[in-house]
């Protein structure tokens, strides 16, 4: 693992805190990773880690207003007062850019090899992945969203207006009031809580929401400006736009707990599945019993692995 460049934002302010997970040997592909709200990442190593020794070269990287990016506990939360959706979607070409110079570089021995470039995005992060794909889907062989959902809620409808006028008057607060209401929302899908922490929905693994809350960069409160620009790209990643223009070889594998509420219980997730499919594209679906919003995380998270592998193993040799 190492990062030895400076990516710097497109905000022009913030060095994009990242690391490449590099494999010892033959470089087969390269792999994205988007994190998502409210954590940072780093929460990805491991399974970064497990891609490199299977020949993926991997970049994971903290977003504006969150992880090591962040230039202190204020920004924590906050993204960009002026135009937060365009700079998000421009930084995730940014660090792509890199990933791909950086398998250039080490892929110059590897004579007459086509490298297969993939993007996957968690939960926040597979919202803004549709997003970029909308422009961008060109960029990527295929794209793997985790924790993702297919629909804007009623909570999503009744804050947009909200937060539109809290995102200009006070961008950088901290809305503790939403983000209680946000937890009790998801909180309220799980039949059998396993913990009294408000981060329960996360996982069923007990062991990964109590890392989670000692987690200094995780499970912080959005401010009004992450919480609309959140809203802003959920709107945009559930209509149709998103995928009406990806190319039908284009790949996508959608990951998913059976017992996520952000995918209403894996239902989004099937629904997703089959408007992807009814217009020709190529979509997989891991859909795990047992499972919450953090598949990587779970006790059986191996399972998750493999097929995470396998998918990116088979696709390659479609590209």
């Amino acid at each position: 693992m190492n990062a030895p460049t400076v990516i710097l934002s497109t905000n022009q302010t913030h060095r994009l805190h990242h690391a490449f997970f590099i494999p010892v040997g033959e470089i087969k592909a390269t792999l994205l990773i988007v994190h998502g709200m409210s954590e940072h990442g780093g929460r990805y190593a491991k399974f970064a880690q497990f891609l490199a020794d299977n020949g993926i070269l991997v970049a994971t990287y903290d977003q504006l207003g969150h992880g090591q990016t962040a230039k202190d506990e204020s920004e924590l939360g906050f993204f960009d007062e002026k135009h937060p959706v365009q700079t998000l979607c421009k930084d995730v070409i940014v660090v792509a850019n890199a990933l791909k110079n950086q398998a250039n570089l080490l892929t110059k021995n590897q004579p007459n090899t086509k490298i297969p470039h993939f993007i996957m995005g968690h939960s926040m992060g597979s919202f803004i992945v549709r997003t970029v794909l909308v422009h961008h889907a060109t960029s990527f062989d295929g794209a793997i969203l985790m924790g993702t959902g297919n629909s804007f809620g009623t909570l999503n409808t009744l804050s947009m207006g909200y937060l539109a006028v809290q995102n200009k008057l006070n961008p950088k607060k901290k809305n503790l009031l939403l983000a209680s209401v946000v937890n009790h929302h998801l909180l309220g899908q799980i039949t059998y809580p396993i913990s009294h922490s408000p981060f329960a929905w996360l996982s069923e693994n007990l062991q990964n929401i109590q890392t989670f809350e000692n987690d200094s960069l995780c499970g912080f409160v959005f401010t009004n400006n992450g919480f609309f620009t959140l809203n802003q790209f959920i709107k945009k990643a559930t209509s149709a736009h998103w995928y009406a223009h990806l190319p039908n070889d284009f790949g996508v594998l959608l990951v998913s707990g059976k017992d996520d509420p952000v995918g209403n219980m894996g239902q989004d997730i099937v629904d997703l599945q089959e408007n992807l499919i009814n217009i020709g594209k190529n979509c997989t679906v891991r859909l795990y019993p047992n499972m919450r919003h953090e598949p990587l995380h779970e006790t059986d998270n191996q399972r998750v692995y493999q097929d995470i592998i396998h998918w990116l193993n088979v696709n390659m040799k479609i590209c």
